[in-house]
């Protein structure tokens, strides 16, 4: 039986699926369209197209993000959302082939939230399904053997220090794109008083975020008066939405140097030589390396594919299964 070989991101914002043989080959918002037909959950549309889709439902469907925090938020719309995606991909054949699956999910997630993702992907069709956290699949990316990683998610930013034995110390943050986003919806709130929307906010973190001090665009959006309730457009500049965004990248920064200080010593002269490395959809920020190169004084580096990075990574495990095996402690993996 042909054996179908799949990577795919566990992730709160995106998710990601990479095919051995043909590369990253779905990379669409984590989102679903349902509706109930005679009491069952049925699938309307998934990925970009529900995204797209938002502003036209009708009374009976309903927009849902199963993936929170990198977890399992809602368990049957998770479901049909990754039958969906795995089912683009498979042939056309009355004889369905194997699908294995190498899950890249936070290393924050407990012992029933692991389960839960794995019970998920093989109720959407995967025949078996090996959970592989997401600082893993960056080290191997960049083919190093003990790496300080940040991985700035939409949900999460996970931060650890990895070893071809596995984690050695690490931690999961609640704090990632979507917090950044909230963040500045809030400064707004505060500054200007004015309500925007989420969409907006990742709008603004897009356009002019940057954390290098000496860049300073703008940009009007589209707000709506707290005291008139009425439209209004509202001029932000760089400067003030940084300041808005600071103190949740100082926390990351707080938390990277509670996660390096336990490292064994006898390997932090490998790591403190191979730097920080960000990944992640956050890690496009412009002058995020900088800004905790500076404040931690220690190099940082932005992951070539910041975005993709960790499924390509876990991708070359295909290549060396035995390699995975060992990382993972698991038997006859072939």
């Amino acid at each position: 039986m042909k054996t179908i070989d799949l990577v795919i991101s566990i992730g709160t914002g995106n998710t990601a699926v990479y095919q051995r043989g043909r590369g990253l080959v779905i990379k669409e918002p984590s989102a679903v369209i349902i509706t109930n037909r005679g009491g069952k959950m049925t699938l309307v549309e998934s990925g970009r197209a529900a995204v797209q889709e938002a502003a036209k439902l009708d009374a009976k469907e309903q927009l849902l993000y199963p993936i929170k925090d990198g977890a399992i938020f809602h368990e049957r719309a998770a479901v049909l959302m990754y039958k969906e995606f795995i089912g683009r991909l498979l042939p056309y054949s009355p004889f369905k082939p194997k699908v294995r699956v190498i899950a890249c999910i936070s290393c924050g997630l407990t012992a029933v939230e692991r389960r839960d993702v794995e019970n998920v992907l093989i109720r959407a069709g995967a025949g078996e399904v090996i959970l592989l956290e997401s600082p893993l699949a960056a080290a191997e990316f960049l083919g190093i053997d003990h790496a300080a990683i940040v991985d700035i998610g939409a949900g999460k930013t996970e931060i650890a220090v990895t070893s071809p034995s596995g984690i050695i110390s690490g931690c999961s943050l609640d704090i990632g794109g979507d917090a950044i986003n909230r963040a500045i919806m809030d400064y707004v709130t505060d500054v200007f008083r004015q309500k925007i929307k989420f969409t907006t906010a990742e709008k603004i973190k897009k356009s002019i975020l940057s954390l290098s001090p000496a860049d300073n665009a703008s940009c009007v959006v589209s707000g709506r008066s707290i005291q008139a309730d009425s439209a209004s457009s509202i001029k932000l500049e760089t400067r003030g939405v940084r300041q808005a965004v600071l103190p949740l990248i100082d926390k990351i920064a707080e938390a990277i140097v509670a996660v390096c200080s336990q490292m064994p010593t006898n390997i932090y002269e490998d790591v403190a030589a191979s730097g920080l490395h960000l990944c992640g959809g956050s890690a496009n920020i412009p002058g995020i390396d900088r800004y905790l190169a500076e404040k931690l004084e220690w190099e940082a580096y932005v992951i070539n594919e910041p975005d993709n990075a960790c499924v390509i990574g876990a991708a070359h495990f295909f290549e060396n299964p035995g390699k995975l095996g060992r990382l993972l402690n698991l038997q006859n993996l072939r």
